[in-house]
């Protein structure tokens, strides 16, 4: 009866802060970027904001186009809405999420 020896290995991981950092960072930017997709989605299908659901993410949404709010002019086309204001802050918080990793990805280089 031949005798099996089984060989375990143990890879080692190292736990760095910084990638822990980027990923919080990198999620918080998707989620935003999420929600302003399906705000922009909702608006062109024409949704009805007295229903619940689409009256909550053009709630939260609309505190994040704030800053954006007013900069370019919605398009009507038929009974579909272009919202440009959505469409420039995806591109914005893109930017700045961009830009706050690879800040964050500089500094955490230099410890």
């Amino acid at each position: 009866m031949p005798i099996y020896m089984v060989e375990y290995i143990v890879e080692r991981t190292s736990y760095y802060p910084g990638t822990f950092v980027l990923r919080v960072v990198d999620t918080i930017i998707g989620i935003i970027e999420a929600m302003l997709g399906l705000r922009l989605i909702l608006q062109l299908l024409g949704a009805n904001p007295a229903s619940q659901f689409i009256a909550w993410v053009y709630g939260i949404t609309d505190s994040l186009i704030g800053p954006f709010a007013g900069a370019f002019p919605a398009l009507m086309l038929g009974g579909f809405v272009i919202e440009f204001t959505t469409i420039f802050a995806m591109i914005g918080y893109a930017i700045i999420g961009w830009l706050i990793i690879r800040l964050l990805s500089f500094l955490f280089s230099h410890l």
